[in-house]
């Protein structure tokens, strides 16, 4: 009889240790996996943007891009009316928003040269996207105009097709 028990308790004290190890691997794959997802999560905050949502940005800052130039370039032939300084103000702090977000991507290709080393109100040099939304209103903008704007504009469009042929080719070799 004293056989029994201890052989009843022998025998429940080996299955109780076996369902203790197996729930500290099984605890243990958990927590590795916890650890895994969680990686992947700071992995995927630092990688940034998906080259989708790049490409969607970059098409809506085109979209007010091709609009702000439209203003600059009626301005600059007209004067600053008050129906282009109108627009030139919704445009103006959509364009500044809207370029913060997308300069380090599309600064990568604007090639800097010597009109880039203008300071506005920064106190920095400008490249020449800032330097064509530098400035607060229209009637600044056309003040402070060096004569440089067409080049600015051509440099800021190839800038802007040099980016999304990048984003064209990442999304090609994604698909």
């Amino acid at each position: 009889m004293k056989r029994e028990l201890t052989s009843g308790i022998g025998t429940r004290g080996v299955s109780g240790v076996w369902s203790n190890a197996r729930s500290l691997v099984l605890r243990t794959r958990i927590a590795i996996r916890d650890r895994i997802d969680a990686r992947s999560e700071i992995n995927s905050r630092k990688m940034g943007p998906s080259v989708q949502e790049r490409q969607s940005d970059l098409i809506k800052f085109y979209d007010l891009y091709e609009e702000f130039v439209e203003i600059l370039c009626d301005a600059a032939q007209y004067g600053p009316a008050p129906r282009l300084e109108s627009s030139y103000a919704r445009l103006h702090s959509a364009m500044v928003a809207s370029y913060r977000e997308l300069r380090p991507f599309v600064g990568a290709f604007l090639a800097p040269d010597d009109t880039d080393a203008f300071r506005f109100e920064s106190g920095r040099p400008e490249d020449a996207f800032e330097r064509l939304i530098a400035a607060p209103t229209l009637q600044d903008f056309l003040h402070h105009d060096d004569g440089e704007m067409i080049f600015r504009i051509m440099k800021t469009r190839e800038a802007l097709n040099l980016y999304g042929e990048h984003l064209r080719q990442l999304a090609s070799r994604v698909a």
